[in-house]
């Protein structure tokens, strides 16, 4: 996958290459992915930087997206409940990126493994109170916002369970396998 950025009248732009989703690596103690960002000078194309990232960069800026999402496309309520599908390392940036832009949220999460651990841990970092759900149509039915990161190819919520008015931003349908929506 590559992916660009520029910023009107900056002196510099980025390009990403990103090699995602190669989960078997980890059996062979390496990480699921990873990318290299090529800082290229605006005016003149010649590259200024090359930085190679195992997956850090990439999850950081996927959660700060999740924030931004959260701040310009949900009402400003202290009682949003936001929920939690799949726990692993983007449920956790997602949940810092919402902290940073709603602080007084509620969590809840589901997933098929971690969601304990995920719950201890972001209470733990974040100072607010997070649950575990016991499905996750259960999670639809408290939450207004929901995060979806799985690598599912399978649907992981119904249409039926989600409450009126909800935000969904699924971060885990980024390529043709993964099917969670």
């Amino acid at each position: 996958m590559l992916t660009g950025g520029y910023v009107s009248a900056t002196p510099t732009f980025t390009v990403k290459l990103a090699c995602v989703s190669f989960y078997k690596n980890v059996e062979k103690n390496l990480p699921p992915g990873s990318g290299i960002f090529i800082v290229v000078n605006a005016e003149t194309g010649a590259p200024l930087g090359i930085f190679q990232e195992n997956r850090a960069m990439t999850d950081m800026r996927t959660g700060a997206a999740g924030g931004l999402a959260v701040k310009y496309t949900t009402p400003n309520s202290d009682s949003n409940v936001i929920g939690f599908i799949g726990c692993g390392a983007i449920a956790r940036n997602m949940a810092r990126g919402a902290a940073a832009v709603r602080p007084t949220f509620t969590g809840v999460a589901y997933g098929l493994a971690g969601a304990e651990d995920f719950c201890r841990d972001m209470e733990q970092e974040l100072g607010v109170p997070f649950t575990v759900a016991s499905s996750a149509e259960e999670l639809c039915q408290q939450s207004n916002i929901i995060f979806t990161q799985t690598t599912g190819s399978q649907t992981i919520l119904e249409k039926a369970w989600v409450k009126p008015g909800t935000t969904i931003i699924a971060s885990g349908s980024d390529q043709p396998t993964k099917q969670e929506m």
